[in-house]
C-alpha cells in the first residue's frame, strides 16, 4: 500500500470514528433528556343540574285501507289539541316543533289491513318541572283522546362550554400537584411543562363507571357528573 493510500484510509477511519462518537453522544443526550421528564395525569370532576329539557314524543292514529283522509284529519285534530294543552300551561308556540306525518303499513296475519299515521313533535324548555309533570303523567293530556306512540326526555346544560374550560384548568392544576408530590418523594424539583394532552369529556349519570374512548354525553339523566383528564409532561430539574 502506498503512502497516499494509507493517508486516505486514515482519513476515512478517523472520520468514521468522529461520526460514531457524534451519533453516540446525540443518543446519550437524548436518552438523558427523556429520563429528565415526568408524565402525570390530572383529573377533574364536577356534578351539575341540567337547565334545559327536550321532550320528544309522537302521536299516532290507526286507520283502515281506505281511511287515509280521515286519518290525516284525526291526527291533525290531535296535534291541535296537544298544542292547545301546552299553551294552556304557559308554553310558547316557538318552543314547539312539529314534524311531518309519516304513514306505516299495518298487518294482521301477514296481510295489510291499514296504516298507522305517526306525527313527531319536540318541545324545548327551561321549565323542567312542568315538562316532567306532563311527560310522567300523560293522563292530563291523553284525556283528550290523544295516543302517545313514543315519549322521551333529554336533559342539557346551557353553560356546558364554560364548565368544560373550568374543568380543564382544574385538571391541569391537579396534574401539577401530582407531579410535585412525586418529585418531592425523590428530592427532585419540577420544571417547565413540555407537553399537554387533553382527554375526552365523560358526561354520565351520577356514580356511573361508564367510560368511552370517544367520550360520553348522557342526556337521560337530569343530574349529571362530568369528568376530564389531562396528561402533562414536565421537566425535572
Amino acid at each position: 500500500m502506498t503512502g497516499s493510500n494509507k493517508f486516505t484510509v486514515a482519513i476515512i477511519l478517523g472520520a468514521s470514528l468522529i461520526i460514531s462518537a457524534l451519533v453516540f453522544g446525540l443518543f446519550f443526550y437524548n436518552s438523558r433528556t427523556v429520563d429528565n421528564t415526568i408524565r402525570v395525569v390530572g383529573t377533574a370532576t364536577d356534578r351539575f343540574e341540567s337547565d334545559i329539557v327536550k321532550w320528544r314524543l309522537s302521536i299516532s292514529r290507526d286507520i283502515g285501507m281506505s281511511g287515509m283522509k280521515t286519518g290525516y284529519d284525526l291526527i291533525n285534530k290531535d296535534m291541535e289539541a296537544f298544542r292547545a294543552a301546552l299553551t294552556e300551561r304557559g308554553f310558547k308556540p316557538e318552543d314547539i316543533t312539529v314534524q311531518p306525518v309519516n304513514s306505516m303499513p299495518k298487518y294482521s296475519n301477514g296481510m295489510q289491513v291499514g296504516y298507522t299515521l305517526v306525527q313527531s313533535i319536540f318541545l324545548i324548555s327551561k321549565d323542567i318541572d312542568a315538562i316532567e309533570e306532563l311527560a310522567l303523567n300523560p293522563g292530563k293530556i291523553t284525556e283528550r283522546d290523544i295516543v302517545f306512540q313514543y315519549s322521551n326526555l333529554e336533559y342539557y346544560y346551557s353553560e356546558l362550554s364554560e364548565m368544560k374550560l373550568s374543568l380543564l384548568s382544574a385538571a391541569t392544576k391537579d396534574a401539577r400537584r401530582r407531579a410535585d408530590e412525586i418529585a418531592s418523594g425523590t428530592g427532585d424539583e419540577i420544571g417547565a411543562i413540555q407537553s399537554a394532552r387533553t382527554g375526552v369529556f365523560q358526561i354520565t349519570e351520577p356514580y356511573s363507571t361508564e367510560v368511552s374512548d370517544y367520550g360520553i354525553y348522557n342526556v337521560g339523566s337530569r343530574t349529571k357528573d362530568i369528568t376530564v383528564t389531562v396528561t402533562d409532561v414536565y421537566t425535572i430539574k
